[in-house]
């Protein structure tokens, strides 16, 4: 980080700033990583990808890496959801107490 502005000998302070700077972006790696890898496994893998290509893909702070995820799009991959829009995680209980609605039937016209 301080090669890139050309600082060979660095004061305490520039290099506070640095420390902090990078830790900032650890913890937000450290976030995404520790997400759900079934809902978000696609985002991860992307970036992953983009590291190989020399691309630098990930947030540099955990609220920057939080509406990141939250916004996200994609295509359900290899990642298998349990939760879709004919199971969303939600449940309802039934007394086993159901009421039995009589069946109209119509006379056939001969």
């Amino acid at each position: 980080m301080l090669k890139k502005k050309d600082v060979t000998n660095p004061t305490n302070a520039q290099l506070n700033k640095a420390m902090d700077k990078i830790e900032k972006e650890l913890h937000a790696i450290i976030f995404m990583y520790k997400t759900d890898r079934h809902k978000y496994g696609n985002i991860l893998d992307q970036m992953e990808n983009d590291i190989l290509q020399k691309k630098d893909p990930f947030p540099k702070t955990v609220s920057k890496a939080s509406t990141l995820m939250e916004g996200w799009k994609a295509k359900s991959g290899n990642y298998i959801n349990k939760y879709n829009e004919a199971n969303d995680g939600i449940a309802f209980e039934t007394d086993g107490k159901e009421k039995k609605q009589a069946i109209k039937t119509t006379k056939r016209r001969k």
